[in-house]
């Protein structure tokens, strides 16, 4: 981070480490979640963190790949990268996780994080999940509007979620 003023360094992060899998290809986002500011990167490592503006402090991370999953690149890989920026809204997180496109189709994560708690929220922070066959790889950005979730995935489909509930509205193929 860098001072507004100045352009002097603040701070730096050196997540997610030697534990990044292919690269990290997506952009923080920064917002306000009731009343503390918080930078939200996608790591390359399929872990999403949270840290403090001002001092680079770690707040909460979450783990967007399911226990058992494995890097490989390719098809056969069931763990995957953050590749799309993260969107806040409504104190929430919203993000999928997929590979470089030119790695092929593969399985995929779509992930709603509550982004108000602290510390590791893997399990207690997940608010809905869509996976498996009901999503795929993605290296889009969701957009919201009026309380739906528009995402797409590498398979070429569209899906509109509530955003509140993960309930599905409709899925279309693109194809």
């Amino acid at each position: 981070a860098t001072d507004d003023n100045t352009g002097a360094l603040v701070w730096a992060s050196a997540l997610p480490g030697e534990t990044i899998f292919h690269g990290t290809g997506s952009y923080p986002t920064c917002g306000v979640i009731k009343g503390r500011a918080q930078v939200i990167f996608p790591g390359g490592d399929g872990w999403i963190y949270s840290l403090e503006p001002k001092t680079g402090k770690l707040l909460w991370k979450f783990n967007a790949n399911p226990p058992g999953a494995k890097y490989i690149l390719g098809p056969r890989g069931t763990a995957n990268e953050i590749i799309g920026t993260p969107v806040i809204y409504d104190d929430k997180i919203y993000f999928g996780v997929g590979q470089d496109p030119e790695h092929g189709e593969g399985v995929g994560n779509f992930w709603v994080v509550d982004a108000t708690q602290d510390g590791d929220v893997t399990e207690k922070g997940k608010v809905w999940h869509r996976g498996g066959n009901e999503f795929h790889r993605t290296i889009s950005t969701v957009a919201i509007q009026d309380g739906i979730v528009y995402a797409s995935d590498l398979s070429g489909f569209l899906l509109a979620m509530d955003a509140k509930t993960g309930d599905v509205y409709w899925k279309h193929d693109m194809l």
